[in-house]
Parts: C-alpha cells; sequence; structure tokens
C-alpha cells in the first residue's frame, strides 16, 4: 500500500508579503504581528526572495542595521519552489540538499502557498499513523 501526502495538503495558503524596499525592522514588526517566521519578497507585485528570522539574525542584527537595511538587502534569492503535487519526501529532500527550511509551493509555476519543515513533519506523522492504523 502506497500513502503519500502532496506538499499542497499541508502547506500555509495564506502568504505574507513585504515590498523589497520595506525597512528589515518594518518586515520585522509585520512577522512578529503575525506570528511567523519568513516574509515574501516583492518587488512590482513579483515575488523575488523570502526574508526569515535567520537572515534578519545572521545578515543584520549583528550589527543592529535593521532600521536601515531594506528586506532586499539580506532576503534569500532566488526563491526556490516545489509543486504543489510533490510527495512529502521530495520537499524534506529538497530542504535538506538546499540547507532551507522554507519551501514556496507552486501549482501550474504560480505561488499557491508556502511550506515548512514543521509541515513536512506534521504531515510526515500523519502519514506515520495512517500505516500504523492499516497494518491494526
Amino acid at each position: 500500500m502506497k500513502v503519500t501526502y502532496a506538499v499542497k495538503n499541508i502547506m500555509a495558503k495564506n502568504i505574507v508579503s513585504v515590498e523589497s524596499t520595506v525597512t528589515v525592522h518594518e518586515a520585522l514588526l509585520m512577522m512578529t504581528a503575525k506570528d511567523i517566521g519568513s516574509v515574501a519578497v516583492t518587488e512590482d507585485g513579483k515575488l523575488v526572495g523570502i526574508l526569515t528570522e535567520r537572515d534578519i539574525l545572521k545578515k543584520c542584527c549583528p550589527d543592529q542595521r535593521c532600521t536601515t537595511m531594506k528586506a532586499k538587502d539580506i532576503m534569500s534569492s532566488p526563491l526556490i519552489t516545489i509543486d504543489g503535487d510533490a510527495a512529502i519526501g521530495q520537499a524534506a529532500d529538497l530542504m535538506a540538499s538546499k540547507k532551507i527550511r522554507r519551501l514556496l509551493v507552486t501549482t501550474g509555476g504560480k505561488i499557491q502557498g508556502i511550506l515548512t519543515e514543521r509541515d513536512v513533519m506534521r504531515g510526515t506523522l500523519d502519514v506515520f499513523k495512517t500505516l500504523a492504523e492499516s497494518v491494526v
């Protein structure tokens, strides 16, 4: 019996984004207010990168320049995406090989959601539970 979940079934569909010209401090305030660990970065309505809490910690906070640096100055780019029909295992492999914690999920080349390591862990746990129940 093959049990697999497509990433589109476990991704978060609400992507929070900021313009590339906002300060890192403004982006950080938005992330804090929404209790999220990243924001997508856009230029002229097009996604161009992702700004994560790790980007901020590694590239900005040691110098305390968050109030003047722009999101585009420290965002991760290019975006790494995965098709919504891909299996959870493929997403986990891609995250591991690229050493990242988030993937943007696409359908037909259009961004549909975001997938985090935590989503992958939850989805994997669901697969294991389903397999365990089928054995009983």
